[in-house]
């Protein structure tokens, strides 16, 4: 049970981060203000991380657990790349 929350969570904070970065790409290429605080996005990464460890820690085969760790890694990639797309377009120039 613990171990499907796990995978579930991992999947539903990959799909909302890839969800997100297209809106902030869009809102790049329309010249929209970049978003404010970043802890939200930073906060959201851990989350996604925590899911998949918490599924490696509870899937008893070797191979799962691997898979389980590469979609929280992966979620928490995507969080990670809006944080750093919205920190390069707070640096540049206007």
């Amino acid at each position: 049970m613990l171990h499907d929350g796990g995978v579930l969570l991992s999947f539903v904070m990959l799909l909302a981060g890839l969800t997100a970065l297209a809106f902030r790409l869009r809102a790049l290429f329309r010249r929209a203000a970049p978003l404010q605080p970043l802890e939200i996005p930073r906060m959201l990464a851990v989350l996604g991380a925590l899911g998949g460890f918490i599924a490696y820690l509870r899937e008893p085969s070797l191979s799962h657990r691997l898979q389980d760790l590469f979609v929280g890694g992966l979620a928490a990639l995507v969080w990670m790349a809006l944080v750093l797309l919205e920190s390069l377009r707070k640096s540049a120039p206007r």
